[in-house]
Parts: structure tokens; sequence; C-alpha cells
């Protein structure tokens, strides 16, 4: 069990034994019951504050705990492998601390779940995680019940449909050039995309995947689909 008073760099310099993919579970997520942990792919469950509530909802057992438990009851300490503590007061996020530690010990492929809707000043924080190191592991993405979104840098890539009926793109600068898709029902070829236009959404893969291709820029790429009508009635 790690300490409380250590500095939390010492946690990042910390090597542990772990696989190559890590599941980041916040503590705010919706549509937690059409997420299907099944289609998850993970070595190590990181849990940010209160997202080993989440964990447990899903059936997954957290093997590291790190927040600083400001707003959340702190889990049991016989709960997680590894707890570790952050001071109140501190210039990041504790998803952001999360994530920097799930980099700093190696892993690759991270999937966070969590970080979309509820107050738009955390979803726009979240999407910079994502462009804080796309490019530095070799996957990233955000992830809820109905949406599944990273950001790509140029280069072609394969987008798998994984259950997502629509797909739309985004120029998360000013312009993405050579866009081109292929495998979608509205195909592009050597398109520009400028952050001044929605016409990348609402596209759809029509077999089990599609190739999406730009040369410069960032691209957005989000997988949706629709909010089950039930929940958008009982919202309102």
């Amino acid at each position: 069990m790690t300490g409380g008073g250590l500095k939390y760099m010492n946690h990042l310099n910390r090597t542990i034994n772990n696989g190559s993919s890590a599941l980041i579970v916040l503590s705010h997520v919706e549509g937690l019951r059409f997420i299907d942990t099944g289609r998850l792919e993970y070595d190590t469950v990181i849990c940010a504050d209160a997202g080993w509530k989440i964990a447990q909802k899903l059936g997954l057992t957290p093997d590291i705990c790190i927040g600083d438990y400001d707003s959340s009851e702190q889990p049991a300490e016989s709960l997680p492998e590894d707890l570790i503590r952050l001071p109140a007061e501190k210039d990041m996020t504790d998803s952001e601390a999360a994530l920097d530690l799930a980099v700093a010990r190696g892993f690759r492929r991270i999937t966070i779940i969590g970080g979309l809707g509820g107050r738009f000043d955390h979803t726009m924080g979240n999407l910079g995680l994502l462009a804080k190191y796309t490019g530095k592991v070799e996957r990233i993405c955000l992830q809820d019940g109905w949406n599944r979104i990273f950001l790509a840098d140029p280069g072609t890539h394969i987008v798998r449909k994984d259950g997502y009926y629509y797909l739309g793109t985004a120029s998360y600068g000013e312009q993405v050039t050579g866009l081109t898709y292929r495998g979608m029902k509205y195909p592009l070829e050597n398109a520009v995309l400028t952050n001044r236009t929605t016409y990348g959404g609402s596209n759809e893969i029509l077999g089990e995947e599609a190739e999406i291709s730009f040369r410069t820029g960032r691209l957005l790429i989000s997988q949706c689909n629709d909010v089950p009508a039930a929940i958008v009635e009982a919202a309102d």
C-alpha cells in the first residue's frame, strides 16, 4: 500500500509489472449500463477518485486507485492493490493524474471510461488529455455508454465498427487536409475539413471496419449510438 505522504512524482517513477493496456475509470460515466465490458481491452484497471465505485458497478476490480478524495468516499484499503492519495490543491485533475500515471508506468493502449457529458468544462479538459498523449502512446480514447472518441494524427487509420452506428469527424485545429474515407456510407476523397463546418458528422461504417486517412492536421473521430428514448424522456 502506498503511503499518502509520498510525492506524486514518486508514484510516476515507480515501476510495476504490467501488460500493455490500461483501463482508466472516472467518477462520472454516462450510460453506464450500456457499456459492454466484454469489448474492453485492459490488463490493469486504474480508478480516478470515485471511479472505483463505477468500476464495481461494471464488475471490474480496481488495481490502482488515485485521487484526492475531496468530494468522495475513499475506497477501503483492502480494495486496490495500490492506493495513491493526492493533495486536494494541485494543478491537474484526478483524471489527468491517472492518465499521467498510466503513461509513466508504460501502458501503450489506454481506454478512459467516462469524461463525456455532465459539466462541459470537464469534457473540454478531457479532450485536451487526448491531445496531450495522442502520438505518444499507441492508442488512447474516451468512452461512455454511447460514445467512443479518439484523436488521430496524419496517416492511415483503421476504425472498427464495434457496435457503433454512427461515425463523425471534426478538425481539432484549423483544418485537416487530404481527408479520405474508405468503407463508409458517405465517402470522401482528398477533402479539406475545417473547424467551421459540420459535414464530417453522421456517417456510417458499411462493414466491420473503415479506413480514414489524411495528410495534415489533427482529426477528432467519434463513434456514437443514439441515446435510448426512454432515457431521454426520463431526463426531461
